[in-house]
């Protein structure tokens, strides 16, 4: 069944699932909260000032924080409403992977990507695992036959949907 079947992701209006529409940072967090089973996040603070208690994500981004999934910015906004990059995608859903205590083999091969100088240190790893799971996929290729993957590129909801489908079919036993 898939993400949307699951209720994991919704749509954005009854009977419109919108998706072209950039994914958030807000929505990806609140997506694995629902996988994880809506962990009670009573007495667990308010870690940003973006996020009002309440909100439609507030006990998702408290969860991703407390559990080291997502992280905020410098200056205490967690960003509910920016785009998702998705070099971003591939840190979070490497995160949680650990979370859930998923440990998938991997080749040691570097892949090199048409646009791998635009990867971020941080995210390097997180893409090459990622990507070597067929988790996310590239956009094309150059004509060496490099795959491009955008990392900071905005992830729309049905390329995060296939993402999270093909994720959860790799880590869910």
């Amino acid at each position: 069944m898939s993400v949307y079947g699951k209720g994991l992701i919704t749509g954005t209006a009854p009977d419109k699932f919108d998706p072209n529409a950039t994914l958030t940072r807000g929505m990806i967090v609140t997506v694995l909260f629902r996988h994880a089973g809506s962990p009670d996040q009573a007495g667990s603070g308010k870690p940003f000032n973006d996020v009002a208690s309440g909100s439609w994500c507030s006990d998702a981004v408290r969860w991703a924080a407390s559990n080291g999934l997502a992280a905020g910015y410098s200056n205490g906004d967690f960003g509910i409403n920016d785009p998702i990059t998705r070099q971003d995608i591939a840190v979070i859903l490497l995160r949680y992977m650990g979370y859930l205590k998923v440990d998938l083999l991997v080749t040691q091969e570097f892949i090199y990507f048409a646009d791998g100088s635009d990867v971020s240190d941080y995210a390097m790893g997180a893409v090459q695992t990622l990507y070597k799971l067929g988790v996310i996929g590239g956009g094309g290729t150059n004509e060496a036959g490099q795959a491009i993957i955008s990392p900071k590129g905005n992830a729309t909801r049905a390329e995060v949907s296939a993402m999270l489908n093909r994720f959860f079919a790799k880590t869910e036993t």
